[in-house]
């Protein structure tokens, strides 16, 4: 299926205009080969404001299309949402993992199902980061 179909599709299942900002923002988060950085987008996405990238964001945010992969002193990182999050809860069943060597940060499936329970609490949300030195820096 043509990424802009999908992406057309999935804004208007979301109840978001389908606009030219949100389906060029989106293709670039998902033909980046691992969490995007915001200076990178930043860099991709020149002819786009301060503000409108930062409108833009935060309502694929809101909706749950994207996540903020990774949130550090020196960059925020964005990636895909998976179909199971919705505008109400971000549900993601992996890790984040950032290399300390070249930085990349990358949604990572676990063996293991992540289930954290505490008692008397209704968890919406939970995020893992773990860091080390990746595959490609080793």
């Amino acid at each position: 299926m043509d990424l802009e179909i999908k992406f057309t599709d999935l804004l208007r299942d979301r109840n978001l205009k389908a606009t030219p900002k949100r389906l060029e923002l989106l293709t670039v988060i998902a033909n980046y080969n691992s969490a995007i950085p915001y200076s990178e987008l930043q860099k991709k996405l020149k002819h786009f404001d301060r503000v409108t990238l930062y409108r833009t964001l935060n309502a694929l945010l809101d909706s749950g299309i994207i996540h903020k992969a990774s949130v550090s002193t020196d960059d925020t990182y964005y990636a895909m949402c998976k179909e199971y999050c919705t505008t109400e809860c971000h549900n993601h069943k992996h890790v984040h993992f950032k290399c300390v060597e070249c930085l990349e940060v990358s949604c990572v499936d676990t063996t293991n199902t992540i289930q954290i329970q505490i008692p008397n609490v209704k968890i919406q949300q939970v995020d893992i980061e773990v860091s080390g030195v990746c595959e490609k820096c080793i």
